[in-house]
Protein backbone atom coordinates (compact mmCIF):
# COMPACT_ATOMS: atom_id res chain seq x y z
CA UNK A 1 0.00 0.00 0.00
CA UNK A 2 1.09 3.51 -1.06
CA UNK A 3 2.13 5.67 2.10
CA UNK A 4 0.36 8.34 -0.09
CA UNK A 5 -3.07 6.65 -0.69
CA UNK A 6 -5.98 8.99 0.78
CA UNK A 7 -3.94 11.89 1.29
CA UNK A 8 -4.71 13.58 -1.58
CA UNK A 9 -6.84 15.94 -0.25
CA UNK A 10 -3.64 17.85 2.54
CA UNK A 11 -1.03 20.03 1.27
CA UNK A 12 2.55 19.43 0.68
CA UNK A 13 3.95 19.52 4.01
CA UNK A 14 1.13 17.53 5.73
CA UNK A 15 1.35 14.99 2.95
CA UNK A 16 5.37 14.76 3.78
CA UNK A 17 4.23 14.86 8.05
CA UNK A 18 1.99 12.33 7.72
CA UNK A 19 4.63 9.78 5.88
CA UNK A 20 6.94 9.95 7.80
CA UNK A 21 4.22 9.27 10.59
CA UNK A 22 3.24 6.09 9.11
CA UNK A 23 6.49 4.63 8.59
CA UNK A 24 7.41 5.59 12.35
CA UNK A 25 10.20 7.51 10.93
CA UNK A 26 11.28 10.76 12.45
CA UNK A 27 11.30 14.08 10.05
CA UNK A 28 14.30 16.02 10.95
CA UNK A 29 14.99 19.72 10.02
CA UNK A 30 18.03 18.33 7.46
CA UNK A 31 15.22 15.79 5.58
CA UNK A 32 12.38 18.66 5.82
CA UNK A 33 14.92 21.06 4.00
CA UNK A 34 16.42 18.12 1.54
CA UNK A 35 12.12 17.37 0.43
CA UNK A 36 11.56 20.88 0.59
CA UNK A 37 14.74 22.02 -1.70
CA UNK A 38 13.16 19.29 -4.19
CA UNK A 39 9.39 20.79 -4.02
CA UNK A 40 10.09 24.38 -4.58
CA UNK A 41 13.31 24.33 -6.71
CA UNK A 42 11.05 23.73 -9.70
CA UNK A 43 12.86 21.72 -11.91
CA UNK A 44 14.46 17.88 -11.85
CA UNK A 45 17.76 18.27 -9.92
CA UNK A 46 20.76 15.49 -9.17
CA UNK A 47 21.93 15.40 -5.23
CA UNK A 48 24.98 16.72 -5.57
CA UNK A 49 22.70 20.03 -6.51
CA UNK A 50 20.44 19.31 -3.77
CA UNK A 51 23.39 19.06 -0.73
CA UNK A 52 25.11 22.11 -2.41
CA UNK A 53 21.56 23.98 -2.21
CA UNK A 54 21.17 22.76 1.71
CA UNK A 55 24.67 23.04 2.65
CA UNK A 56 24.53 26.42 3.67
CA UNK A 57 21.66 24.92 6.33
CA UNK A 58 24.24 22.75 8.63
CA UNK A 59 22.76 19.78 6.22
CA UNK A 60 25.75 17.12 4.94
CA UNK A 61 26.19 15.59 1.71
CA UNK A 62 25.71 11.89 3.40
CA UNK A 63 22.41 13.26 4.92
CA UNK A 64 21.21 14.41 1.54
CA UNK A 65 21.87 11.10 -0.67
CA UNK A 66 20.77 9.30 2.54
CA UNK A 67 17.41 11.65 2.79
CA UNK A 68 17.01 11.21 -1.57
CA UNK A 69 16.78 7.80 -0.98
CA UNK A 70 14.06 7.47 1.91
CA UNK A 71 12.10 9.76 -0.22
CA UNK A 72 12.34 7.92 -3.19
CA UNK A 73 11.63 4.95 -0.98
CA UNK A 74 8.71 6.28 0.08
CA UNK A 75 7.24 7.62 -3.23
CA UNK A 76 7.72 11.67 -2.19
CA UNK A 77 10.27 11.54 -4.77
CA UNK A 78 10.91 9.86 -7.91
CA UNK A 79 14.01 9.41 -10.22
CA UNK A 80 13.43 11.08 -13.95
CA UNK A 81 15.56 10.93 -17.18
CA UNK A 82 16.93 13.97 -17.95
CA UNK A 83 19.83 14.15 -20.33
CA UNK A 84 21.91 15.02 -17.88
CA UNK A 85 24.24 12.65 -16.90
CA UNK A 86 23.69 12.19 -13.39
CA UNK A 87 20.33 11.03 -11.61
CA UNK A 88 17.84 13.38 -11.13
CA UNK A 89 15.07 13.79 -8.79
CA UNK A 90 11.75 15.52 -8.50
CA UNK A 91 9.38 15.90 -5.83
CA UNK A 92 5.85 13.95 -6.55
CA UNK A 93 2.73 16.72 -5.89
CA UNK A 94 -0.36 16.07 -3.82
CA UNK A 95 -2.71 13.47 -5.42
CA UNK A 96 -2.18 11.55 -7.79
CA UNK A 97 -0.11 13.26 -10.55
CA UNK A 98 3.04 12.43 -12.82
CA UNK A 99 6.02 14.38 -14.35
CA UNK A 100 5.95 16.32 -17.16
CA UNK A 101 9.97 16.89 -17.51
CA UNK A 102 11.76 19.29 -19.95
CA UNK A 103 14.69 16.89 -21.37
CA UNK A 104 17.13 20.16 -22.03
CA UNK A 105 16.75 22.29 -18.71
CA UNK A 106 14.75 19.52 -16.39
CA UNK A 107 12.00 21.97 -15.98
CA UNK A 108 9.14 19.83 -14.44
CA UNK A 109 5.51 20.52 -14.72
CA UNK A 110 2.99 18.26 -12.96
CA UNK A 111 -0.10 16.66 -14.82
CA UNK A 112 -2.88 14.37 -13.70
CA UNK A 113 -4.20 12.70 -16.71
CA UNK A 114 -6.67 11.18 -14.67
CA UNK A 115 -9.32 10.84 -16.87
CA UNK A 116 -7.47 9.30 -20.16
CA UNK A 117 -5.32 6.66 -17.52
CA UNK A 118 -8.44 5.62 -16.06
CA UNK A 119 -9.87 4.88 -19.27
CA UNK A 120 -6.46 3.11 -20.66
CA UNK A 121 -6.09 1.26 -17.30
CA UNK A 122 -10.15 -0.36 -18.02
CA UNK A 123 -8.94 -0.94 -21.90
CA UNK A 124 -5.98 -2.93 -20.34
CA UNK A 125 -7.59 -4.85 -18.15
CA UNK A 126 -10.39 -5.32 -20.49
CA UNK A 127 -8.08 -6.80 -23.10
CA UNK A 128 -5.51 -8.76 -20.59
CA UNK A 129 -7.08 -10.00 -18.32
CA UNK A 130 -5.07 -8.73 -16.29
CA UNK A 131 -6.41 -6.52 -12.51
CA UNK A 132 -4.37 -3.32 -12.70
CA UNK A 133 -4.05 -1.57 -9.31
CA UNK A 134 -1.44 1.39 -10.83
CA UNK A 135 0.49 2.95 -13.24
CA UNK A 136 3.83 4.76 -13.82
CA UNK A 137 4.52 7.52 -16.02
CA UNK A 138 6.73 10.24 -16.78
CA UNK A 139 6.51 12.23 -19.93
CA UNK A 140 9.28 13.59 -21.79
CA UNK A 141 9.82 16.63 -23.83
CA UNK A 142 11.24 20.26 -24.80
CA UNK A 143 10.16 23.53 -22.86
CA UNK A 144 8.63 26.48 -24.64
CA UNK A 145 11.29 28.11 -23.33
CA UNK A 146 13.98 25.90 -24.51
CA UNK A 147 12.36 25.46 -27.99
CA UNK A 148 12.81 28.97 -28.29
CA UNK A 149 16.67 28.97 -27.25
CA UNK A 150 16.99 26.19 -29.99
CA UNK A 151 15.47 28.25 -32.70
CA UNK A 152 12.41 25.91 -33.16
CA UNK A 153 14.12 22.69 -34.00
CA UNK A 154 13.78 20.40 -31.29
CA UNK A 155 16.01 17.55 -30.50
CA UNK A 156 15.36 14.39 -32.86
CA UNK A 157 13.38 16.55 -35.71
CA UNK A 158 15.08 16.79 -39.56
CA UNK A 159 16.43 20.42 -39.76
CA UNK A 160 13.85 22.16 -41.96
CA UNK A 161 16.94 23.60 -44.22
Amino acid sequence: MSLMAGMEDRDDRSLVETAFERLGVPLTRQRRRVWEHFAMCGCAATIAEAAAAVASEGVGQATVYRTVALLNEMGLLVRVQTSHPEACYTAIGVGHTHPLVCRQCRRVVQFDGDGDLALLERHLEMTTGFSVYGHHLEVYGVCPDCAARAGGSLPGEPDPS
